[in-house]
């Protein structure tokens, strides 16, 4: 009867593998082994050309390989820190443009000057049936509490990050979460400039005449805050569930956060900044750019063969 195999697992780089013999060390991988777990990550590579024709001219398969090498995209390295760690990979080429374009969008509503055209009272037989509930609407301390709820979310998304990972790969998750509420910010600034419509405070005389009068009072849709909010909800649980996913924290944090946007959302319709359908748009907004930017972002963890003359099995390569 065969002896049976002995099972090491290396923690630092999650390699389940197969010893021969047993608890002796491996031997170091032949030059084209796969890189074995635990090793230093290498620095990612080019995009490989296709394979070129039998006969093809050396001098234009070393061109279509420069061509691969100056198409390449540049990361911004980490340190090697743990397998798993971060959640996304950033690259200059992607990041820095979608935060300078979010910025300049969200520029847009500094620079308004028009009031909202029904100033300083609107009619509000011109709404729709749902949001003539809520016309009419004002209160400052629920504004706050908007306010407050949501500088929470930021926030715990960062306390969670941190702890989670340490300071600077959390920072480095973090800018992708940020890039999720800021690409939220943005879309929704548009369509808030392009709509012109009124608040619903505009609705009523509770407010102040200096607030119905102003430029603001005319960028009702969408809110703003509740795109931010379900931004930092859904990107941060993609991270989650990344960091964890055979773990039901990654369904804490979702939970935890959803009820945080939420009540941010509420909160802004109970405020008179935005209707039932202001607040509805920008959670649906925010939600969805929060999920398609976080995917965006690849994870630079791999899990790759691992296979030599002496041991076998399936490890996880970080990319920094």
């Amino acid at each position: 009867m065969a002896a049976s195999h002995r099972i090491r697992v290396s923690t630092a780089a999650l390699l389940l593998c197969m010893a021969t013999p047993a608890w002796s060390d491996p031997a170091p991988p032949a030059a084209g082994d796969p890189p074995v777990a635990g090793a230093p990550a290498p620095v990612p590579s080019p995009a490989p050309i296709a394979t070129p024709e039998p006969g093809a001219a050396p001098t234009k398969v070393e061109a279509a390989k420069d061509t691969a090498k100056a198409a390449a995209l540049t990361p911004i390295l980490l340190p090697p820190g743990k397998a798993t760690r971060p959640a996304f990979q950033l690259y200059l080429e992607i990041d820095l443009p979608v935060l300078t374009v979010g910025l300049v969008f969200i520029s847009a509503r500094a620079i308004r000057t028009q009031k909202a055209y029904c100033a300083p009272l609107c009619d509000r037989s011109e709404l729709n049936a749902l949001d003539r509930t809520t016309a009419g609407y004002w209160s400052p301390g629920w504004v706050t509490s908007s306010n407050l709820t949501l500088a929470a979310l930021g926030v715990g998304a960062l306390g969670i990050l941190v702890a989670d990972e340490g300071p600077l790969a959390a920072l480095n998750d973090a800018v992708v979460i940020g890039e999720a509420a800021l690409s939220a910010t943005a879309a929704v600034s548009i369509m808030t400039l392009a709509a012109g419509r009124p608040r619903p405070f505009l609705y009523g005389e509770t407010a102040p005449l200096s607030d119905r009068n102003s430029t603001d009072a005319g960028n009702s849709f969408l809110s703003s805050h509740a795109a931010v909010s379900f931004a930092i909800a859904t990107s941060t649980f993609i991270a989650a569930r990344r960091l964890h996913p055979n773990s039901r924290l990654q369904y804490a944090v979702l939970g935890v956060g959803l009820g945080a946007s939420t009540f941010v959302a509420v909160s802004r319709v109970l405020a008179g900044k935005h209707f039932i359908t202001d607040a509805t748009g920008g959670a649906l907004v925010g939600a969805s750019l929060g999920v398609l930017i976080s995917s965006l972002h690849a994870s630079p963890v791999s899990i790759v063969p691992v296979v030599s003359e002496t041991q076998k099995g399936l490890g996880i390569q970080g990319s920094f």
